[in-house]
């Protein structure tokens, strides 16, 4: 009998055992807002404190809205229960996203707004104890008459933000970004400057910081016979460095796609996307590849990029954080069906490119049924944390997705229990975590759907205390 047989003779077993164990084994996690109908997307950032500021978007009037809340190190709500109003205008607000400022006095949020008809976008300061810094109902980033859609958004290194998004002023899809200052003032073009605006559609924006107050975009784009991966670097004044349709991030022939961009700390960045050279059908098996960019937008790697992984079968959702900064490369993790059912991988690549892991990665959770969504943050111990979406219960049924997580040293041993330990196993499924680390504690936060009500959903969250000495 194969492994794979094997494999799939265990999953089925699984399916009759976990979903009782499931019931007998939930977590206490800390109900974060429990208001009324849907709140979603939860993304979070320290206060500065070793506490947290959430934000997430909120249906308890009848239409989206955006709210915040704060939570200390401890699990202590420090705000008013189930949250803060940024922004509760008729019209639908969505899709919000934090960012710290860097004085730690509080927070930036933006967010995807529909006041005006077209979808825009907005954004609002507020501090420490949650109060409004900017105009009621937030200060207008873009109002162009076209939709604005798929904002991203990082800390300009001076209290400040800077934003990209996909813009259709010019009848496609073409990327533009805008930074603002503390005050809340624009400081590049009115309603943004092109990061690429040219012929065909780009796709799925991703930015880092370059240092110096500006920024370095990476994105995907189909004007080509071959869909690309292209990057720009734009200075703190809103001017475009490289080349002005952007620099071409791999040479390879084959579709690539779904770009990832992280600070080198060297005023360059390293790239990671989804990459379809091996496939001989279009888009049904990808491989993960990496390359890195200098201040200059010269390319630093094999000009078609290393590979993370071009192990036979699908791997997808990377996501990467930096190692020292990114003096030592990233870490990045994936999903991976190299074996039946979609795993959790990682792999750690150097400055120079080289994988300090085993080829084509390390199991961090081999278990039954499928995994999904993997994300990653670094501890304070040189070590790494992972957590997933995990059906091994309830293989295909998103309804009932569990939550685990995993602890890796800097060498790739798993340091809690073998395939993950779990975060949360409420009935009722568990969606799109996010965490960050406060001190020695992860706090994760998500949307939860345990009372049962598909049109009710809650954000739960818990506080992981990390030890580094204690294998579990």
């Amino acid at each position: 009998m194969n492994r794979k047989t094997i494999r799939t003779l265990l999953w089925l077993a699984t399916m009759f055992l976990l979903p009782g164990e499931r019931g007998a084994t939930q977590h206490s996690n800390l109900p974060f807002c429990t208001a009324p109908n849907e709140q979603l997307f939860p993304d979070i950032v320290s206060d500065g404190y070793q506490g947290a500021i959430i934000t997430w978007m909120d249906a308890r009037n009848g239409n989206r809205d955006v709210f915040i809340q704060r939570i200390d190190a401890k699990g202590k709500i420090l705000w008013k229960k189930n949250g803060i109003p940024i922004c509760q205008l008729p019209s639908s607000q969505g899709w919000p996203i934090i960012i710290p400022t860097s004085d730690n006095d509080g927070a930036i949020i933006v967010w995807r707004d529909s006041r005006n008809g077209n979808p825009d976008l907005y954004a609002q300061r507020i501090d420490i104890n949650g109060a409004e810094l900017w105009q009621k109902n937030g200060i207008p980033i873009c109002q162009n008459l076209a939709n604005q859609d798929d904002p991203k958004a990082i800390a300009d290194g001076e209290d400040g933000v800077i934003v990209v998004w996909e813009d259709w002023r010019n009848n496609r899809q073409d990327l533009f970004a805008q930074r603002l200052n503390g005050k809340g003032e624009t400081i590049w073009s009115k309603d943004g400057v092109a990061v690429y605006d040219g012929e065909g559609d780009q796709y799925d924006p991703s930015l880092t910081t370059d240092q110096t107050g500006g920024a370095i975009f990476a994105w995907w784009d189909i004007s080509t016979p071959e869909w690309k991966v292209f990057s720009q670097r734009i200075s703190s004044d809103g001017r475009k460095l490289w080349s002005e349709q952007g620099v071409t991030v791999c040479e390879a022939n084959g579709n690539q796609g779904g770009p990832l961009v992280i600070s080198d700390g060297s005023s360059g960045a390293f790239i990671v996307w989804s990459d379809y050279r091996n496939d001989p059908a279009i888009f049904t098996t990808s491989d993960l590849y990496a390359q890195r960019l200098n201040a200059n937008g010269q390319r630093l790697w094999n000009p078609d990029g290393i590979a993370i992984c071009n192990q036979t079968e699908n791997q997808q959702q990377p996501s990467i954080a930096h190692v020292n900064h990114g003096i030592d490369g990233i870490v990045v993790t994936w999903w991976d069906d190299r074996d039946i059912f979609s795993d959790i991988y990682a792999q750690w690549i150097n400055g120079d490119g080289e994988p300090m892991w085993k080829k084509n990665g390390l199991p961090i959770c081999t278990a039954e049924g499928e995994q999904r969504q993997p994300k990653l943050i670094r501890d304070k111990s040189d070590g790494t944390i992972i957590y997933w979406l995990d059906y091994r219960g309830d293989y295909g049924n998103t309804a009932t997705s569990a939550i685990y997580a995993q602890r890796i040293d800097k060498n790739g041993r798993s340091l809690w229990a073998l395939n993950g330990r779990p975060i949360c196993l409420a009935e009722g499924g568990q969606m799109t975590p996010d965490a960050i680390m406060i001190d020695n504690t992860v706090l994760i936060a998500w949307s939860d759907g345990r009372n049962g009500n598909s049109y009710d959903i809650d954000i739960y969250a818990d506080l992981i205390p990390v030890n580094p000495k204690i294998r579990e």
